[in-house]
């Protein structure tokens, strides 16, 4: 039986994909350097780099929580220095900026930020150091999810830890229910009742936005994860890439997903391409939901979480009462019931560090249980230990919302490793993209474009059907 999501399958083959086809691939080649083991500080630079903007909740959040890591790291390590370089811009900004930072010897950072949806194009690079005999003794890593430690696992390495994980729920607006006649709290059990209740709310108003859902090629592979990928996670078939190592671009649960997206732009109760297939398009709802602009929303962990007093000047104070939590059901409410992609942000050390243990250090350091909660506040995580999702400290910083997307989380699915995954998902969202454009195109059209994408990108040989 094929895996939806695999992590931890045979040897990763690096086949071609638009990952390596960009800067990334250009880095490779200058990659000439090799790990050596670390002195006695004596003046000793550390570099750390991160998505400044993307990453954090709020580039300020990000930066203060660096600041203070560093600033622990520098009073237990006397004669060390750490700098941050700062990555901004959108998702693929920031993973084509870490790229051309690892070009070169004197700006490759001894530390990197990732999102983990990339690592495994990152780990065929040779960018990164295996950690594994470091986190034998990291009694943090003990209690981490057994999920996300097969996540950042790649032929039998690991590469990455996660400081926290990104999962996707549908946030509703009461006060719009209210006005359409949709009882509260709403409980859907299939897509067909998502679609329903984005037609009710629709009636009442121009001004809002029913259904807010995102896809587009613009948005790279966080576009899936943040999108149709929760869909095709709670299709009849999540397939992605099976277990004979074939990139899957025409199946049931491809064409259920296709289709509802096809139905949304149909119904008219989509926003404007413009605005969902935006590079930023995530960066729109937590701002217009407080206006009651949007009906049902599927949404990120972090959206509410820019609404508290810990990340928000003025917050809103109204909104545990004013928006509602649901979780996106299957296709038809079997299976577990619920489905979300599950994605977040990690810690690496790059191989080229001529420092590794003082890496290591500020790497443990950042993942002690003070830090990693302090982080899940700045970067608005679920945390990556279980057992800090009860911490009351977690809990009050978000207390209608994180409890409620912790639970999400545990029916989580992760998306494959291998590097080619960018090109499969690229192609999964020139497909869902094709629909909202043109309602009019067949699914079977959009089923084609898919294919064709990604068989000019691996080759025929590496794709496959099935129906």
């Amino acid at each position: 039986m094929a895996t939806p999501y695999k992590s931890g399958y045979k040897k990763i083959k690096f086949r071609r994909s638009v990952f390596q086809s960009t800067a990334i691939a250009l880095a490779f080649a200058a990659l000439a350097f090799a790990p050596v083991g670390a002195k006695a500080a004596d003046d000793i630079t550390l570099k750390v780099a991160y998505p400044a903007d993307f990453e954090p909740a709020t580039p300020e959040a990000g930066k203060a929580w660096w600041a203070d890591v560093i600033k622990q790291f520098e009073a237990t390590h006397p004669g060390v220095k750490v700098v941050l370089e700062e990555a901004h811009g959108g998702f693929s900004d920031s993973e084509n900026k870490m790229a051309l930072l690892f070009r070169s010897k004197s700006s490759a950072p001894d530390v990197v930020g990732l999102a983990d949806l990339n690592l495994g194009q990152w780990v065929s690079t040779g960018y990164l150091l295996p950690i594994d005999k470091y986190l034998a003794t990291a009694d943090w890593w003990k209690g981490f999810n057994p999920q996300l430690k097969a996540a950042e696992t790649v032929n039998g390495h690991v590469y990455a830890v996660s400081q926290g994980t990104n999962v996707y729920g549908l946030l509703y607006d009461k006060t719009l229910f209210a006005k359409a006649g949709i009882p509260t709290p709403w409980e859907p059990k299939t897509w067909a009742d998502v679609l329903d209740a984005s037609k009710k709310l629709k009636a009442i108003s121009p001004a809002i936005y029913p259904l807010w859902i995102q896809t587009g090629t613009s948005q790279g592979t966080f576009g899936v994860f943040a999108g149709p990928g929760n869909f095709l996670a709670g299709s009849s078939d999540p397939t992605v890439f099976t277990d004979d190592g074939k990139w899957v671009v025409d199946s049931k649960g491809l064409r259920e997903t296709i289709q509802f997206y096809k139905d949304a732009a149909a119904a008219g109760v989509l926003p404007p391409t413009s605005q969902i297939m935006d590079t930023m398009a995530e960066a729109s709802p937590p701002a217009l939901m407080p206006e009651h602009k949007i009906g049902i929303c599927l949404a990120g962990n972090w959206f509410p979480e820019l609404w508290t007093k810990a990340l928000s000047s003025p917050y809103w104070a109204d909104a545990a009462s004013d928006i509602g939590i649901a979780p996106l059901p299957t296709i038809n409410g079997g299976g577990a019931g619920s489905a979300t992609m599950i994605g977040g942000w990690t810690l690496a050390i790059g191989s080229g560090t001529k420092h590794p243990d003082l890496a290591w250090d500020l790497l443990n350091l950042a993942q002690s249980r003070k830090n990693m909660l302090e982080a899940d506040k700045a970067i608005a995580l679920v945390a990556p230990v279980p057992e800090y999702t009860k911490d009351p400290e977690y809990l009050s910083v978000s207390p209608a919302f994180r409890p409620e997307f912790a639970k999400i989380s545990l029916n989580a699915q992760i998306a494959p490793l291998d590097p080619n995954y960018s090109v499969w998902a690229q192609g999964f969202l020139t497909a869902t993209q094709a629909v909202i454009l043109d309602p009019k195109l067949s699914v079977d059209d959009a089923i084609g474009k898919m294919k064709d994408y990604v068989s000019d990108q691996v080759g025929p040989d590496e794709v496959a059907v099935k129906n």
